[in-house]
């Protein structure tokens, strides 16, 4: 079976006239009847009942002529794909994160670079921050979401601002620490504290909030949660405070609440890292569709 012989049936089978049939693909009769023998050899069933005054099809045509119209649509959609493909320069741009919830910060780049470049097509890797400081370095993503503490040590490496995030506070809305507008060190001294492994999102090189969480944690069983989601899910079953920063408290639970959580401490700098050599115009387009934080 093969597409001239499909359309010569279905060509056939819409105007019930083989010489027609014929002219419309600027064929000559018998090779056109030749296609609809063969055809029939192949599928071992009759297809028209033709004699010299009519043309019609036999209940095993009728049942095919949907199956023969598809199979054709479909070739015809493949080479319209094979054709565009051909004509468009694919770009594979790699973007990383640590945390399926940052990808809502990708949205609108996305949306912005499909519309302009067609042949645009972004692979996301979500891994954790060990993993993609080494594909970063190897040069196996153009650009990676992340704090700027995460790529302080990275040569050739450029940060550019998305959002300032301070830490929240995330418990239940019945706990009694939720009737107060921001806690400190002091509300959660006796308290479990669970935090985000530093893989997700390292320690700053040195502040006071660091340290208070290290010593907190030698007194206590506090957790490091391998997800935003894990961390949510444990505080809302009891097992302790959550302490994210304010892009991963986002979408909370209906019985879950966020109070700031030291507010006086420097927030955290997320944003877009990308390499400062060799970028082409996919990746300045890219990050520079970013919105600009608020100061």
């Amino acid at each position: 079976m093969n597409t001239q012989q499909l359309l010569c049936f279905v060509c056939v089978a819409d105007r019930l006239n083989f010489t027609k049939a014929a002219e419309e693909l600027f064929l000559s009769p018998p090779t056109v009847t030749h296609h609809i023998q063969t055809l029939e050899a192949e599928l071992k069933t009759p297809l028209f009942i033709r004699n010299s005054k009519m043309v019609r099809l036999t209940d095993a045509g009728r049942g095919f002529y949907n199956d023969a119209k598809e199979i054709l649509a479909k070739i015809e959609i493949a080479q319209k794909k094979m054709h565009d493909a051909a004509h468009t320069e694919v770009r594979l741009f790699h973007i990383g994160c640590t945390s399926s919830t940052e990808l809502r910060y990708l949205k609108e780049p996305l949306r912005i670079m499909g519309q302009r470049h067609p042949g645009f097509s972004p692979v996301l890797h979500v891994q954790d921050y060990f993993s993609l400081k080494k594909m970063f370095e190897a040069e196996q993503v153009d650009v990676m979401l992340c704090t700027r503490n995460m790529i302080r040590k990275l040569p050739n490496c450029e940060f550019h601002p998305v959002a300032e995030a301070v830490l929240y506070a995330v418990l239940p809305q019945d706990s009694p620490l939720a009737e107060k507008p921001e806690l400190h060190f002091a509300d959660l001294q006796d308290q479990r504290i669970l935090t985000l492994h530093p893989k997700m999102v390292p320690f700053e090189q040195s502040n006071r909030l660091r340290d208070w969480i290290i010593e907190h944690g030698l007194n206590h069983m506090d957790i490091h949660c391998e997800s935003d989601r894990a961390g949510i899910l444990l505080a809302e079953c009891g097992y302790g405070v959550a302490l994210f920063p304010e892009f991963y408290t986002v979408d909370l639970p209906d019985t879950m609440v966020r109070r700031p959580f030291e507010p006086s401490c420097t927030p955290l700098s997320f944003g877009i890292a990308c390499h400062k050599q060799g970028k082409d115009d996919y990746t300045r387009e890219f990050v520079a569709s970013f919105p600009v934080p608020a100061r």
